[in-house]
């Protein structure tokens, strides 16, 4: 080997040394190599095979995207990954994810974590400068952040990337995509992905779905059995489980018309509030509440619903559902605890129909206070639905926006709306919900609000309600 050589080998092996003694921030890096595809860059670095239509959506490059896909269909993931995608091959630029309740915007930015912490500690360190449960920095400049459907907080951001989760959902959605999110982005020529479950057709959601400057991405239950990504088989329990109604919307992605619902979909869109999170049971919170118990065993669900009442407002914080064949006692035991830990609870309405008077007086004797028993009449059921619209009409009932991970999750949007009705030749009204459904979440909750709106009656004891 010639002096030259060797004296190239030795700087460049002293240098090499040099370098390993730096501290590792300030040594050069090799930026990874990053795939401008999309769909292998979900593979490359993520390892991700998506399926067809995954495929499809992640290749889109349209301003206007309106995605449909049914339940399981891996949406979340793949919208993700497109997020990702996006900040990582777009500098300084800005993503924002928007749900109607910062928990649905948190489920979107939980999956880009995920995604996140499966990369390989050198690709990770190259490319992400900061992670928060919100806020997502990258070393280009580029930022994900995830936010409810709130205008007020909406209002100031210039956003490259809007990404809109349940849509169908938002809460005057005319002024949020008319009046924030489409005059954000047509300062930056950016992309709007709009996102939903079906819902009501009085929406943008429904007039973005018919709208034939947007790109549509439409996935059935279908698509996702030949994909491989469910079996047939939980189709099959699915469609037995659900009311035909919710199964159209959740694994046809079909909008169904609603007009027979004593809850109008639109209606109860318009009372979800973006910022209200539901009280734990286990929490201790203050303020004047009213507690709904519709009792069930065999055929029903025992339903427990508890507002809480800000001046004329009635606020929905907490449900609970309670499995079949659950004891009355355990019922009677639940709205103890609560009452007992909730400062204050003014008024306890129970349905006593089927189960008579007793189970009031089983609840006075465990200490329950101002208990009411309601039995339900064509002419009970009728104010108690009644009271409910109105305050919803006048948006003095608000609700907050839950996401439905597991199967025994409450749906509550759908649970209201499930309850129908018609006019008889007497001129009152009957209602009824489709077979197979449970209307118990909706009657606990007309009898939380129908205690909200009474005047409270002091003291200890039971009032029987007459026909």
């Amino acid at each position: 080997m010639s002096a030259w050589m060797r004296f190239k080998s030795s700087y460049w092996s002293l240098k090499r040394r040099l370098r390993d003694l730096k501290p590792r921030e300030e040594q050069e890096e090799e930026p990874p190599s990053i795939p401008s595809d999309p769909v292998e860059f979900a593979v490359k670095l993520f390892n991700f095979k998506p399926t067809p239509y995954q495929e499809k959506l992640l290749q889109d490059e349209s301003k206007r995207i309106v995605v449909r896909m049914c339940r399981q269909s891996g949406k979340t993931t793949t919208i993700a990954l497109r997020a990702i995608w996006f900040a990582v091959t777009h500098p300084k630029t800005l993503t924002l994810i928007v749900a109607p309740s910062l928990r649905q915007s948190m489920i979107m930015s939980d999956k880009i974590h995920d995604f996140l912490g499966s990369l390989k500690p050198e690709v990770k360190h190259a490319l992400i400068e900061k992670q928060q449960r919100t806020v997502i920095r990258f070393k280009n400049g580029s930022r994900i952040v995830a936010l409810p459907n709130s205008p007020q907080l909406l209002r100031g951001y210039t956003a490259h990337q809007v990404i809109c989760d349940e849509a169908a959902f938002f809460r005057d959605d005319e002024l949020v995509f008319y009046n924030v999110l489409m005059p954000m982005l047509s300062t930056t020529d950016g992309i709007l992905i709009a996102s939903s479950t079906p819902w009501s057709t009085d929406s943008v959601f429904y007039k973005m779905c018919n709208d034939p400057a947007y790109s549509k991405h439409v996935v059935t239950w279908r698509e996702v059995v030949e994909a491989g990504l469910v079996k047939r088989e939980f189709i099959e329990e699915m469609q037995r489980l659900l009311p035909a109604e919710r199964f159209q919307r959740e694994f046809e992605a079909q909008f169904v018309e609603d007009i027979d619902s004593w809850l109008p979909q639109s209606l109860i869109a318009s009372c979800i509030d973006s910022e209200l999170v539901p009280y734990d049971f286990h929490e201790s919170p203050q303020g004047d509440f009213y507690i709904g118990v519709d009792f069930g065993k065999q055929q029903d669900y025992s339903v427990v619903v508890v507002v809480q009442k800000f001046g004329n407002v009635l606020k929905l914080v907490h449900v609970h559902r309670f499995p079949l064949n659950t004891e009355y006692a355990s019922v009677i035991g639940y709205v103890k605890s609560l009452q007992d830990r909730w400062k204050t609870v003014h008024s306890v309405y129970a349905d006593i129909t089927g189960v008579g008077n007793y189970i009031v007086e089983d609840m006075v004797h465990s200490g329950i206070q101002n208990v009411q028993g309601i039995m339900f009449t064509v002419q009970s059921k009728e104010d108690m639905a009644t009271v409910l619209r109105e305050k919803m009409r006048q948006k003095e009932f608000l609700i907050p926006y839950e996401p439905v991970r597991k199967r025994q999750d409450i749906d509550l949007c759908s649970e209201l709306n499930i309850e129908k009705f018609e006019l008889m030749k007497t001129g009152h009204i009957r209602f009824s919900h489709p077979e197979g459904s449970h209307d118990d979440v909706f009657w606990a909750t007309a009898l939380a609000v129908y205690a909200a709106v009474q005047t409270p009656m002091p003291g200890r004891g039971a009032v029987i309600i007459p026909h």
